[in-house]
């Protein structure tokens, strides 16, 4: 990883954003991915417990987020001592702009049984050059420290694909992210790579971002295998399977808003 970030610590709750968080579509409104990690690592850090996990986290994007200071806060809502609801809310200037509800559950025990199949690709196999995302598109920000390396599709076409992604920029200035906070920086861009319509003519775009593992994912590549489903007089679903070099790691639902130009 490189000395970049996409947020510095202006105190326990404020983060200054920087200009890498600007997703595709301008220099002004950040990525979903690096405010949802940044969630995320507010849950980790809301009194932890060492036999408990992050199960299910779930980011509702109430509107643009502005490349401007955050402020985060998180609370229990569900208390437990198997399974409790954490929720955590970005906001801009008093403006709740991403809200999360994380389920965090006690990890199964040692003689809990292997059940289900959990190969991956072998990332051995990872092509080693960056693919191209999105024409067009603002290319300073986000997409300029994001790597996607295609197995299938192009970020350039349409229809599934399947690509290794990872951050070179770590999510807090002076930090090495986790595996969850690595992950949702990287996993909303499925819907990016797996195109349904082309974005200049028929935009889609996701309003939320649900993420399910049964283990917790290693800091570093993560695979990708993205499908892109809809049609008139419905709407629009990206369906992702999740992988890390370990093998099956999970999965990620996004629900998009297509609309014309």
């Amino acid at each position: 990883m490189t000395a970049v970030s996409f947020y510095t610590p202006l105190d326990e709750s404020r983060f200054e954003s920087s200009p890498l968080t600007a997703g595709p579509w301008g220099p002004d409104s950040q990525h979903a991915g690096p405010p949802s990690a940044l969630l995320v690592r507010a849950m980790e850090r809301h009194s932890p417990a060492p036999d408990s996990r992050l199960a299910r986290v779930v980011v509702d994007v109430l509107g643009p987020v502005p490349v401007a200071p955050l402020e985060v806060d998180v609370r229990v809502i569900r208390p437990g001592r198997s399974v409790e609801l954490l929720e955590a809310t970005a906001s801009v200037e008093g403006r709740a702009a991403l809200v999360a509800r994380g389920w965090r559950m006690r990890v199964t025990p040692g003689d809990f049984s292997v059940v289900g199949e959990q190969l991956g690709p072998d990332p051995a196999l990872r092509p080693p050059h960056r693919g191209d995302l999105l024409p067009g598109a603002h290319a300073d920000g986000y997409l300029s420290v994001v790597d996607f390396h295609f197995v299938s599709g192009s970020g350039e076409g349409l229809g599934p694909a399947s690509a290794w992604g990872r951050s070179r920029a770590d999510l807090v200035a002076g930090e090495t992210m986790t595996g969850w906070q690595h992950l949702m920086a990287v996993v909303d861009s499925a819907s990016g790579i797996s195109m349904a319509t082309h974005p200049l003519e028929h935009p889609a775009i996701n309003c939320d971002l649900v993420v399910s593992l049964f283990r917790d994912p290693e800091p570093d590549w993560v695979y990708l295998d993205a499908e892109t489903v809809g049609g008139p007089g419905g709407g629009v679903l990206t369906d992702t399977k999740l992988f890390d070099a370990r093998g099956r790691l999970g999965r990620c639902m996004q629900n998009l808003y297509g609309r014309g130009v």
